[in-house]
């Protein structure tokens, strides 16, 4: 059971005060035309769905719809691998 604090009683914990941090850059991250390559794999995923649901035929021994998906699933690696080499080559030209 919690009994209520004396309001006389002396507090349990000393104020700290955190160290000041080092002066930050100006967050320059912003919205590039390339980033919007992300949604290039959710449109192929969801939009290509309602095309391919079928069983057959089989790729690759997977059903058309599997093998529709483990394709989109591997094609977003590979676009999120283009955008993280196109944003490390804006930062090493210092843009």
């Amino acid at each position: 059971m919690l009994r209520p604090r004396d309001a006389g009683s002396p507090a349990r914990h000393e104020e700290t005060t955190l160290p000041e941090s080092p002066a930050r850059a100006p967050n320059t991250t912003r919205f590039r035309p390339y980033h919007w390559l992300a949604v290039v794999p959710m449109l192929g995923l969801l939009g290509g769905l309602p095309f391919v649901n079928r069983v057959e035929p089989y790729v690759l021994g997977l059903p058309l719809l599997m093998a529709w998906i483990v394709g989109w699933v591997v094609a977003t690696s590979v676009v999120m691998g283009v955008i993280y080499r196109l944003d490390r080559a804006r930062k090493r030209d210092g843009r």
